[in-house]
């Protein structure tokens, strides 16, 4: 479903990507985890053929997204729902027009059955009432929320979502993440990827992590064997902002009985 492969990416002479390498499965839901600043908004931006690399191939369902006519790319990315950070909202049309807008140009879905889909996502992401509401009078939480649904709406095989928590606080970035997780689901034929600074909310998206360190990735696998048996840097990464959690919470974290062991 998505593929990245040798990925190298500089600008004005200064290396951001210097291999980045991995894929996704039909059915899987994964996190692309990394410090921020290591790149991976670029990383997507490459995925999405929004960004030319220096070097490397990037597709999405088969389809390279590099050396494509424009055409090929715009017809896959039909099948793509991608909600940036902040929202990206259109701020000059409302909530409604900005999910149809979505719909009309990237779906045959008929009038009635876009009626039906919005009102559907908005009670999904607990905003029946913002249809007609511009995005200047939501909050920053409530436009992250239209934003995912708009991700959403053209019922993706890929679904992507740049940082959908970042700067949210506790109880709102839980939200977002289980409407993620409820709205977009995994089927054997969908992939669904987000990328995030945050560890916690890292493993609570996906069992898989995709870890990205200074342009590479440093490890790619099930979390719970990383953070026990990963390198000392991924071990740490992975576990300092874990250390010091109320125990109960952690172990309802599903964290590993080893780690739990030598932290608490």
């Amino acid at each position: 479903m998505i593929s990245l492969k040798s990925i190298k990416k500089s600008f004005a002479g200064t290396p951001l990507l210097s291999d980045v390498s991995f894929e996704v499965q039909e059915g899987e839901r994964v996190s692309l985890l990394g410090p921020g600043g290591c790149g991976k908004s670029t990383i997507l931006k490459v995925l999405l053929g929004l960004l030319k690399p220096d070097a490397g191939n990037a597709s999405i369902r088969g389809v390279d997204m590099i050396q494509s006519r424009d055409a090929v790319r715009r017809e896959v990315l039909k099948s793509v729902g991608m909600a940036f950070q902040q929202g990206a909202l259109f701020d000059f049309m409302t909530v409604r027009e900005n999910l149809l807008f979505a719909m009309e140009n990237m779906t045959s879905l008929s009038a009635a059955a876009m009626d039906e889909r919005i009102k559907s996502l908005l009670n999904g992401v607990k905003l029946g009432r913002t249809e007609h509401m511009y995005p200047y009078e939501l909050s920053g939480g409530m436009q992250r929320r239209v934003g995912i649904a708009r991700a959403l709406a053209t019922n993706p095989v890929v679904a992507i979502f740049d940082e959908p928590t970042s700067g949210l606080d506790p109880v709102t970035s839980t939200i977002i993440l289980n409407m993620i997780k409820e709205l977009g689901g995994v089927s054997a034929d969908h992939a669904l990827l987000i990328a995030t600074s945050n560890v916690e909310i890292a493993i609570r998206f996906a069992d898989r992590v995709v870890l990205v360190n200074e342009g590479r990735v440093v490890a790619d696998g099930p979390w719970r064997d990383l953070i026990v048996t990963g390198s000392e840097w991924v071990r740490h990464f992975l576990g300092v902002r874990l250390i010091g959690l109320d125990r109960e919470y952690a172990v309802g974290l599903d964290l590993p009985s080893k780690f739990i062991a030598q932290h608490w």
